[in-house]
C-alpha cells in the first residue's frame, strides 16, 4: 500500500474539472459505469472510482487549488474525502499530485507502499503486479513499503517499491517529469497495461483500427457458432516491441461484441519470420535449448462488462533431462487465473478477482510445482462433462470454490457452417482433392464463459485455426 500524506487546509470538496478521450465514473454504491463528458465538472465524492482509458486524462481539482491528473490506462478510488483529510486508491496506472503546502492531510494509496508527502509535486504509479513507484520532481516523499522500511526520497529522486518485497533504496532520477497525456513511457509496459485495462468496446475498436494498418497477419471472416449465432471474426497479430507480438480477435453477432487479446513476451528480439519462434515456444524437442522463449503471457477474453484475465511471468525453458526423448519445456514461475464483473474489473490492478496461481508450471508437461486457489483450505469442485458425446470436440468445465464463487468455461471445435468437428470426421477422411491444409482452414475454436461474477451474461469468444496456423501458433501433423 502507498501513503502520500500531506497537510491541506481548506479543501473543502473535489470534484474532476476536466477529462480527455474516455473517462468512466463509477458513483459510490453505483453498479454501473458512466461515461463524463468534457466540460462538466463534477464532484468526486469519498467511494467513487475513475478510469480512463487510452489516450484519456483527468484533472481532479480541489477548493485550495491543489490538483492530481490520472494518466491514461489508469484508475483510482476516492477512499475519504473529510474535513480533516483527502485519500485516494490507486488500482493501477499513474497519478501526479500538485498539493499545496501546509494542508490537511493528502494520500494516495496503491497495492504495494506507504510513502508521507513532504513537497508539493510528485508522480505515484502502480502496475498490474502491484509494484509501485514514487518519483518526487519538489519537495520529498517519506516512502515506506508493506513490511515496514522506509526512506526520505529527495526532490530529483525515485524509489521503486516491489508488491509484497523491501523498498529500493532512493536514486537520482535520469528522467524528466513524465507525460502524463500518455501512458507508461516503456512500450511494453503500455502494451501489458492496454491488455487488462481497455475493454470497451469503444476502445477495443479504436486501438484495432489503428493496429491493423501495421498487422503482420489478418483476417476476415463470417462463421457460425455452436449456438447458430452467426459471427463476424476479425483477428491480427502485431508487434508492440521488439520481443513481444500480440493476436487480437473481435466478434460481432448482431448488436453483441466479444474479444480476445494475449500478448506473448520472448526473452529477445524476434526473428522477420515469427514462426521460427513460436514453432517450439512450449515444447522445444532436442537437447539444444531453443534461442527464443516465452518470459511472459497475458491475455484477456471479454464482453466488454466481463473479463477473464490470465497473467503468466517468470517464463524459462527447462530440460527434461531423457536420452530417448530429449526436450525444453516451458516453464513459468507464476501462472494466474482471474475473473471480473464490473464490481471487480479493478481488482489486482485491473486483472479482476483472484482464483487461482500455479508455481513452477510445467506448460509443456501440464504439470505444477504448487496451487493455490480462493478458498483455501475447501478444495475447489470440479465438474467436467462432454456435453456432445465423448466423440464430440465439445467440453464443459465448471470450477466452484470455498466462498462460493465459480466458473464454468464450454468449449467447441467446429466448422465454419457451425458443425461441430466429432472423431468421425477423421475417420471419414479428405473429400475429394481436398488437402490437410484446406480442412483446417475451415476451422474454428469458440470457448464460452460463464460465472457468478458475471449477473447472467456470458463471453463469448471464437477464433480461427487458419490465422493461428499462419501465425505458427497452431500446427497439424
Amino acid at each position: 500500500m502507498i501513503l502520500l500524506a500531506a497537510l491541506c487546509p481548506g479543501l473543502r470538496a473535489a470534484y474532476i474539472d476536466s477529462v480527455r478521450g474516455n473517462v468512466d465514473l463509477k458513483k459510490s454504491g453505483a453498479p454501473d459505469w458512466t461515461r463524463l463528458a468534457d466540460g462538466e465538472k463534477t464532484r468526486l465524492a469519498p467511494g467513487d472510482e475513475l478510469r480512463t482509458a487510452r489516450a484519456s486524462t483527468a484533472d481532479i481539482f480541489m477548493d485550495d487549488g491543489s490538483r492530481v491528473k490520472l494518466a491514461p490506462l489508469s484508475a483510482f478510488k476516492m477512499t475519504a474525502e473529510n474535513k480533516d483529510s483527502v485519500s485516494l486508491g490507486l488500482y493501477f496506472g499513474r497519478v501526479r499530485s500538485w498539493v499545496k503546502k501546509f494542508s490537511k492531510k493528502f494520500e494516495v494509496r496503491t497495492p504495494s507502499a506507504v510513502c508521507a508527502v513532504r513537497g508539493t509535486d510528485f508522480m505515484v504509479s502502480a502496475d498490474a503486479d502491484g509494484n509501485s513507484r514514487v518519483e518526487v520532481y519538489e519537495g520529498s516523499v517519506l516512502a515506506g513499503d508493506s513490511r515496514g522500511n522506509t526512506a526520505l526520497v529527495r526532490e530529483g529522486q525515485f524509489s521503486d517499491i516491489p508488491n509484497g518485497g523491501s523498498m529500493r533504496e532512493p536514486g537520482d532520477n535520469p528522467n524528466e517529469p513524465g507525460d502524463m497525456n500518455s501512458a507508461v513511457g516503456d512500450p511494453r509496459q503500455a502494451a501489458r497495461a492496454e491488455i487488462y485495462g481497455e475493454i470497451s468496446k469503444e476502445d477495443v475498436l479504436a486501438r484495432a483500427q489503428e493496429e491493423m494498418q501495421s498487422a503482420e497477419y489478418q483476417m476476415r471472416k463470417t462463421a457460425i457458432d455452436a449456438f447458430g449465432n452467426r459471427v463476424r471474426m476479425e483477428e491480427y497479430t502485431i508487434r508492440p516491441a521488439d520481443n513481444q507480438f500480440k493476436y487480437v480477435v473481435l466478434n460481432t453477432r448482431g448488436d453483441r461484441f466479444d474479444f480476445g487479446k494475449i500478448l506473448f513476451t520472448f526473452n529477445a528480439a524476434l526473428p522477420a519470420d515469427l514462426s521460427q519462434a513460436t514453432a517450439n515456444m512450449i515444447t522445444s524437442p532436442g537437447a539444444t535449448a531453443p534461442a527464443w522463449y516465452l518470459t511472459e503471457m497475458n491475455s484477456v477474453m471479454s464482453n466488454t462488462l466481463d473479463k477473464v484475465t490470465e497473467d503468466a511471468a517468470g517464463g524459462s525453458m527447462e530440460y527434461n533431462g531423457s536420452l530417448t526423448n530429449p526436450a525444453y519445456n516451458l516453464v513459468f514461475n507464476n501462472y494466474s487465473f482471474y475473473a471480473a464483473g464490473p464490481a471487480e474489473a479493478n481488482d489486482n490492478g485491473g486483472l479482476g478477482k483472484w482464483l487461482w496461481t500455479k508455481t513452477n508450471y510445467n506448460v509443456g508437461t501440464n504439470t505444477t510445482g504448487g496451487l493455490t486457489y480462493l478458498g483455501q483450505p475447501t478444495a475447489i469442485i470440479t465438474d467436467q462433462s462432454s456435453p456432445s458425446g465423448s466423440d464430440v470436440f465439445h467440453t464443459f468445465t465448471k470450477n466452484t470454490y470455498g466462498d462460493g464463487t465459480w466458473i464454468g468455461a464450454q468449449d467447441f471445435v467446429l466448422f465454419d457452417d457451425g458443425d461441430i468437428l466429432s472423431l468421425g470426421d477423421f475417420s471419414s477422411g479428405l473429400g475429394a482433392g481436398e488437402t490437410v491444409d484446406q480442412v483446417t482452414d475451415r476451422l474454428n475454436f469458440e470457448r464460452v464463459y460463464t460465472s457468478s461474477l458475471f449477473g447472467g451474461r456470458t463471453i463469448d469468444v471464437m477464433y480461427s485455426a487458419k490465422l493461428l496456423k499462419d501465425a505458427g501458433l497452431l500446427r497439424f501433423e
